[in-house]
């Protein structure tokens, strides 16, 4: 009976793989120290931030995907890539710091919506998104040309 499941376990396996269906790679969140956090990453914490409390480092693994997490006491959340390159910033109270946000989306937020205060960015190579504190969501390409807007509906 063993030898039949272990059999049929196979045979499963095999099939799954020969579909080329993926199997979920295990992630894992590590707690680290501020010390542990890329050079790059610390430096942005420290000169953004200079008063703020640490709460929280994590190293997050994602398969092949490494990347790094702080949490700050008032609300802040930074992620930053392996290699410690700004990634992302979240604020509950507040807004992001004007140092986060490059100058030309800066003065282009402020012209468009002079009311509104930037609640999180987001970026990588290619693109920028900015949620506002009406929860409307700004895209700006690497020109940083507005590019989309996304509209928060109130339901």
């Amino acid at each position: 009976m063993i030898r039949f499941r272990s059999r049929v376990f196979a045979w499963v396996m095999a099939s799954v793989m020969a579909l080329g269906v993926s199997v979920p790679v295990m992630a894992e969140d590590v707690g680290i120290s501020m010390e542990k956090l890329p050079a790059k990453a610390r430096k942005v914490v420290c000169e953004v931030f200079p008063d703020a409390k640490v709460k929280k480092v994590e190293m997050e693994r994602r398969a092949s995907l490494i990347q790094y997490e702080v949490k700050l006491e008032g609300g802040v959340k930074l992620q930053f890539s392996k290699d410690g390159t700004f990634t992302e910033c979240e604020v509950t109270k507040g807004e992001v710091p004007a140092k986060l946000i490059p100058a030309k989306i800066r003065e282009q937020v402020k012209a468009e919506f002079p009311e509104r205060k930037v609640m999180c960015i987001e970026h990588d190579n290619k693109l920028y998104e900015l949620r506002l504190d009406n929860g409307d969501e700004l895209s700006f390409n690497s020109s940083y040309r507005l590019i989309d807007i996304d509209r928060f509906e109130n339901q």
